[in-house]
């Protein structure tokens, strides 16, 4: 197997461009030092997250710490020294788990270029990103009406062209995510979705009715302080096949059994209305072009790789849809298959895939919209440890 290219650490500088781009072997990612203590006072507070994220669903974040902490019962884990969120988006649950201790250490990629220099940014260059942010609500934000709606125009147009230097592009990538994220319907940030309140900015709620200062700086603060205590360790600009054969490679001295990998992609459909960047890396979701198409192919590869090929523990989440349990090219399996090679070569295990059903409250949803809808939750967590109750049903 090829040496999967080395995705950007958080404290370096990424590419410039807005487009995805082959990463080079380089620096290897922070040393595995141990993490300092959590003082901050939004370790325990509720929302936690700058982003508002398409399909963020409230309290699945409890619930995967619920299913990690049970792990650690077991003998085989023990602990989780490292969670991975290939999908990042929000982050909502790694900065959770992190913050409560219930992981040792996070790490956090995405392929949208976009949300990734959003996140390195707040790592590693929080204070800055601050004060620009402050900047943009006092000048454009608070003024509401036309003046909002130009910067909101300015950013949805801008794209970066290298003639500032990297650094200088990066901070305002990560401004326009944020700035776009706090100001667009469901902070969905292709060019499908408006801002909030409309054109004509007659709704009783106006673009800047999420976009409250004080929360955004103690939540981004958050963010560097976990990065500052090294309890979020890294920041990667890749897909979610390179993350997962990245950590692999770049953290050879962390047990299989005590890293685990939480993913929550796309929709099984509808996902290029909801997303900048579509499931399939090759192709973008820009204005106008519908992307369900291109979904199932990538929905049926992260299986195949789940299935065969993945060298450490994995939680999946999905909105919950008959077609993934009923696939044999999807979930339909009760164990992970890897080949007789891959096993050999990789030390892949053929670990039992337990499922579950919950329910759950979606902000956006591609069947029901808003309110209670059902998720999947798949893991290959040892068995015994994988809650069977009122809040997470068995799925035969």
């Amino acid at each position: 197997m090829a040496v999967p290219a080395k995705p950007i650490r958080a404290g370096r500088q990424p590419t410039h461009v807005e487009e995805a781009e082959p990463f080079a072997i380089g620096e290897l990612p922070r040393r595995i030092e141990p993490a300092a203590e959590v003082a901050h006072p939004l370790a325990a507070g509720r929302y936690q997250s700058p982003l508002r994220y398409p399909g963020a669903k409230s309290g699945l974040a409890k619930i995967i710490g619920e299913l990690v902490e049970s792990a650690t019962l077991s003998p085989q884990v023990r602990q989780i020294d490292m969670l991975v969120e290939p999908f990042a988006g929000g982050a909502a649950t790694a900065l959770r788990l992190a913050g409560a201790g219930v992981v040792e250490r996070v790490l956090l990629a995405d392929a949208d270029p976009l949300v990734a220099a959003f996140w390195q940014v707040a790592a590693a260059r929080t204070d800055e990103l601050i004060d620009r942010i402050s900047d943009e609500y006092a000048n454009y934000v608070a003024a509401g009406g036309t003046t909002a709606l130009e910067r909101w125009d300015y950013w949805r147009a801008w794209h970066p062209n290298g003639t500032r230097g990297r650094r200088a592009d990066d901070l305002d990538l990560a401004v326009k995510c944020l700035f776009l994220n706090r100001t667009t319907f469901s902070g969905i940030l292709h060019g499908r979705a408006g801002p909030i309140g409309g054109r004509r900015q007659e709704s009783a709620y106006g673009i800047g009715c999420r976009f409250n200062v004080d929360a955004l700086t103690q939540r981004l603060e958050y963010v560097g302080h976990l990065y500052e205590t090294n309890r979020l360790v890294d920041v990667w600009r890749s897909d979610w096949k390179d993350t997962l054969q990245g950590v692999a490679t770049w953290y050879k001295a962390l047990l299989p059994d005590r890293v685990v990998a939480y993913l929550d992609p796309p929709y099984l459909s509808k996902s290029g209305k909801l997303y900048r960047q579509s499931f399939d890396k090759t192709s973008r979701s820009e204005a106008g072009v519908d992307l369900d198409w291109t979904a199932p192919l990538q929905h049926y590869q992260l299986a195949r790789f789940l299935r065969t090929e993945m060298q450490f523990r994995w939680i999946l989440s999905y909105d919950f849809d008959p077609l993934l349990l009923e696939e044999e090219g999807l979930y339909a399996s009760k164990a992970m298959h890897p080949s007789v090679e891959v096993r050999e070569m990789l030390g892949v295990r053929s670990w039992r895939i337990s499922k579950r059903k919950v329910t759950l409250n979606y902000t956006a949803s591609s069947r029901t919209g808003r309110g209670a809808a059902a998720e999947l939750l798949l893991t290959t967590l040892p068995p015994s440890t994988v809650p069977n109750n009122h809040r997470l049903s068995g799925i035969s």
